[in-house]
């Protein structure tokens, strides 16, 4: 790590120290003096010219990331292993005593694998650097004069930047302004209690935790607003110091790549103390007089080859480079994973706790239906208009609408009925109005009104009122329906009529807005005593609602399929929120509603056993979701929770799986979070979870894979030994088959797509074994038949009993016998892993290039081993003969018992599920 302040060092000119001088204790002067002795104005910051010259002086604003792994170290750390020196060892043996074709060759094929290993881990690198640079933060900086949206790492000192409730402090800065603006700084200070900011100057020996002039990268803006001079980033920022004072951290692994490691130790201890018994074994076997350095070297060999083939060491790399490529593609479907862990986390879970607004909804409020009191079109349009004029929102310059929710849906309404918004409001003039209120729930506005006299002419008004507002409060206020050209009086049968229609709307989830209007005789309001939201005239309802994404319904169908209970968690009305639930299939009659005063009653206990009979949870705060995320996962599920604000981020960091909403989440909110919805769409952490099975199922289908093959080539090997055979393979088998069969086909796997019924299983237990589900039977069965069918060839070919066309030659017989044995263990495995690409389809359902890259793999692998066999030079090399048409048919068709098996089985036991499926629809 570098010092503190290298980064100044390249700085020379007067200007540039002097400016590290005074900013050295910025809250100690005011922010116009730091302004000025850095160069910027505190209102419109830095041009993008001088921005781009400071940026190229004090570097990027980002601590010092764990130095990437040069390539040549990387290359060179593959022979840092104690099974690859042992083979290097053996090797240069081979050579001291002559064996210079087999020691080239094995040294060729290690440097293979190093390669193979070097090209995994980089690639791994490359996809986590790749998910890196997705979720860089950004933030808003004054720049030319305008507020941009700029990445944190361009910042510079000088810079302004904007500051609001749920944003994340991107650099060291003085405050030139605060509003109510209250910091959590614990992560610096260790300070638990929120710290209010100030503009004021301190002292300049005022400690840290007190310069509340000052704001510190790294730390969260509880609420409030502000704008602050950056005065340093980077390493130089407060954070910065405590971070090169950490040094280096550890690469932290998933909990499946632990598991996965661990399994990796046991393999070893038992793997190499069979390689110990198979070297004394095979030493012991031959007559002492036989004894030399040759034997102990080919025994040593053939024992390390077997254990270099039986321990699978890049798994950790192949799992890395799969959970990776299931985040970038995550990622392609909006779903930004922050935390590699999380991809197979997401694999488990059972409970999705989801916000309303905009993540079920598309948090666009719109008018759904017209109820006016006169029941026509001119009824409909007296209504637009009324909503159009008694409205405070107003056009963007982009054409759309800025405003509440509820008013911008009016004008939208109007708009799109044909209603020129803009040039009914220039034609009649806002003459007087009182405002909305959270106490009376409604507004009014005066204008000059057509034909008021004659409409209303008990009034006497020229002027017209409009009031809009809850619509219970708007009835509660009308004397007269309008219907045609007549007034109709609000008697208790009208009354009874209206409150009817309001129920039927309010029972759908809507929001019900009435709209009234009454003659007024003068220019304001204030020229009477009487109030002019009183003996109005009913004009209709308006009902509101924010409507479902389209797309939301056949998620939550999808979750219900895969096991997965979804869950509404909202702050609207309990009505509103049941009636969505049930339209999108969330809630039956039987699920139970929670609101937030009950909540709030119940203790934990009580909370816990009531959850699991739960889908909606209605006027909550988002400090009641920590407690509801606590309650599922204290029964043992898995919960995703959704959030956006500051006060979501507890719960966030307390679930399985943390989502923050990309487009209305605050930075605090994502900062806790282990994936960000870039579209803030339900149906987007249901695709994640697709994912996240396809990832686990590509996983423990190469781990099934490599584990098979290791399994025949010991099998085959100690066997062999054992029963006093010859040894089937020589090292340089051993190897080439571990080149082939445990590079290319198993990383290839990883591109597999998901199974048809992927989203149709229950959700994985998160402690469930790897091997569950019959894998860890499957790894024995078919492991155990590739190595004693292998072994079983390997006999009867030196029993020479006619089944095969064996050499003339008896010093050839070993070597021929060995080729078959060679042929049938290594093409075993390239056809068991097309078998592996699903549990239930067959390879011709699949189709046999759905993964091109595998069957490459495959292809390349069975051209290669042919090669071996036949091609002269190449067999010297491999120690093999040329089998027979016969035999190479023998050979192949033993190979693919394997393969046909498992795509045999597949069909029976689709068969099996299809009469039981009958079956229960008889019963």
């Amino acid at each position: 790590m570098r010092p503190v302040d290298t980064i100044h060092r390249s700085i020379t000119t007067d200007t540039v120290l002097k400016r590290q001088r005074m900013i050295s204790t910025p809250w100690a002067i005011s922010a116009d003096d730091l302004a000025a002795e850095l160069q910027t104005d505190a209102e419109t910051g830095l041009t993008s010219a001088e921005a781009e010259k400071r940026l190229a002086e004090h570097g990027p604003n980002q601590l010092e990331d764990k130095e990437r792994a040069h390539a040549l170290r990387l290359f060179l750390g593959q022979f840092a292993n104690l099974m690859i020196g042992l083979l290097v060892v053996a090797g240069v043996i081979s050579a001291v005593l002559g064996d210079w074709a087999d020691s080239i060759l094995i040294l060729l094929i290690v440097l293979a694998n190093a390669v193979i290993g070097f090209l995994q881990e980089w690639r791994a690198e490359e996809s986590l650097n790749a998910l890196m640079n997705m979720t860089r933060p950004s933030c808003r900086v004054w720049r030319d004069g305008a507020l941009t949206e700029r990445p944190v790492v361009d910042l510079v000192p000088g810079d302004v930047i904007d500051l609001a409730g749920g944003d994340f402090v991107p650099a060291d800065a003085r405050l030139a302004s605060a509003s109510n603006l209250e910091c959590d700084e614990a992560p610096l200070t260790g300070e638990s209690l929120p710290v209010d900011k100030t503009v004021a100057a301190l002292p300049a020996e005022t400690v840290l935790p007190e310069r509340t002039s000052m704001v510190f990268s790294g730390t969260a803006v509880l609420r409030g607003k502000g704008h602050a001079i950056v005065t340093t980033t980077g390493m130089n920022t407060e954070l910065g110091t405590i971070a090169s004072l950490l040094g280096r951290t550890e690469d932290v692994q998933t909990p499946l790549q632990k598991r996965l490691t661990q399994l990796s130790r046991q393999l070893a201890v038992i793997v190499l103390a069979i390689c110990l018994l198979i070297f004394v074994v095979g030493v012991l076997r031959e007559p002492s007089g036989a004894w030399t350095s040759k034997l102990f070297t080919d025994m040593l060999m053939v024992a390390v080859s077997l254990a270099v083939a039986a321990i699978p060491e890049g798994l950790p790399a192949v799992i890395t480079i799969t959970l990776a490529l299931g985040s970038q593609k995550m990622a392609a479907r909006n779903a930004i994973i922050r935390r590699l862990a999380a991809v197979e986390t997401l694999g488990s879970v059972d409970i999705i706790c989801s916000d309303k607004t905009g993540t079920l909804t598309q948090n666009r409020m719109t008018v759904v239906e017209l109820l006016p009191g006169r029941d026509d079109d001119e009824g409909i349009r007296e209504l637009l208009v009324a909503g159009a004029l008694c409205n405070d929102a107003a056009a963007s310059a982009e054409g759309d609408w800025i405003g509440s929710a509820t008013e911008t849906a009016l004008l939208r309404a109007a708009a799109e009925s044909g209603l020129d918004v803009a040039k009914l409001r220039a034609s009649q003039p806002r003459l007087d109005e009182i405002p909305f209120s959270s106490e009376r729930k409604r507004m009014a506005v005066l204008y000059i009104g057509e034909h008021m006299a004659a409409l209303y002419p008990g009034e006497g008004g020229t002027h017209r009122v409009l009031v809009k507002g809850a619509a219970e409060r708007i009835l509660a206020r009308c004397r007269h329906v309008r219907q045609r050209d007549a007034l109709i009086a609000m008697d208790d049968a009208q009354q009874t009529i209206w409150e009817d229609k309001l129920r039927r709307l309010t029972e759908r989830g809507y929001r019900v807005l009435a709209l009234a209007e009454r003659s007024w005789p003068a220019a304001t309001f204030a020229e009477f005593d009487e109030d002019p939201e009183t003996n109005l005239c009913l004009l209709g309802l308006v009902a509101i609602n924010d409507p479902p994404r389209p797309e939301v319904k056949l998620s939550i169908a999808e979750c219900r399929s895969a096991g997965i209970r979804p869950v509404m968690i909202t702050g609207d009305h309990q009505v509103t929120a049941s009636a969505i639930a049930e339209s999108l299939g969330l809630r039956t009659e039987s699920d139970a509603v929670i609101n937030g005063g009950e909540l709030e009653r119940m203790t934990d206990d009580e909370l816990r056993e009531k959850v699991p009979q739960v889908s909606v949870f209605a006027r909550v705060s988002p400090e009641h979701k920590l407690r509801i995320v606590q309650a599922y996962q204290s029964q043992g599920h898995v919960a995703a929770m959704t959030g956006d604000g500051v006060n979501d981020a507890p719960a966030l960091k307390q679930a399985s799986i943390g989502v923050a909403m990309g487009i209305t989440g605050t930075d605090v909110a994502k900062g806790a979070a282990d994936m960000v919805l870039a579209d803030d769409n339900f149906a987007t952490i249901v695709a994640a979870v697709e994912e996240g099975r396809v990832v686990y199922d590509n996983i423990r289908k190469f781990v099934g894979y490599l584990l098979t093959a290791n399994t025949g080539e010991i099998l085959a090997i100690v066997v062999a030994i054992l029963a006093g055979f010859p040894i089937p393979l020589l090292p340089i088998h051993i190897l080439w088959i571990n080149l082939v069969t445990d590079g290319l086909p198993a990383l290839a796997l990883g591109f597999e797509r998901g199974e048809p019924d992927i989203m149709k299983r229950r959700p994985r237990r998160q402690r469930e074994s790897l091997f569950s589900g019959g894998l860890g039977t499957q790894i024995f069965v078919f492991g155990t038949w590739m190595g004693l069918s292998s072994v079983i060839l390997f006999k009867l070919m030196l029993l020479d009993v006619g089944l095969f066309t064996m050499p003339a030659d008896e010093s050839q017989k070993i070597d021929y016998a060995r080729s078959m044995v060679f042929l049938v263990l290594a093409m075993s495995q390239l056809f068991y892993v097309l078998a592996l690409r699903s549990s239930k389809q067959t390879l011709w359902e699949l189709g046999v290039w759905s993964n091109w890259r595998l069957a490459a793999a495959v292809a390349l692998g069975a051209a290669l081993q042919i090669a071996i066999l036949y091609v002269e030079p190449l067999q010297k090399v491999f120690h093999t003969q040329a089998l027979s048409l016969r035999d190479l048919a023998v050979g192949l068709i033993v190979s693919a018992t394997s393969f046909v098996f498992l795509e045999c089985w597949k069909l029976i036991q689709r068969t099996r599920a299809a009469i039981a499926g009958s079956s229960a629809e008889t019963h």
